[in-house]
């Protein structure tokens, strides 16, 4: 199944509680809620995919601080990934610098 990059998005920010949370808090099940069972799991499976690949980055250990590793990990992942909206890149560096800070 091709998954819509605006869903993507959308599921990426859902799960990572990026505007709803004051910290990071992958939440599978709000995905599947969200989307619903089918589309959710698919989705779930896509949005962990690409968490993934951004986490492959290494600037947690090359960035001289917090701000330049979140900028150096999204530029990263959106070279990888053009397509996936900038909301979610922004929720992926939001896990990534809390978790690497």
């Amino acid at each position: 199944m091709t998954l819509d990059n605006e869903l993507l998005t959308r599921a990426i920010v859902i799960w990572t509680g990026r505007g709803r949370n004051p910290w990071p808090e992958r939440d599978d099940e709000a995905v599947v809620t969200t989307f619903g069972d089918d589309l959710g799991l698919d989705l779930l499976a896509r949005v962990r995919t690409l968490a993934d690949d951004f986490y492959s980055s290494k600037a947690n250990v090359e960035a001289p601080d917090i701000s330049a590793m979140g900028k150096q990990a999204a530029a990263e992942f959106h070279a990888r990934h053009p397509d996936i909206g900038e909301e979610a890149v922004r929720a992926l560096a939001w896990c990534y610098t809390y978790d690497f800070k």
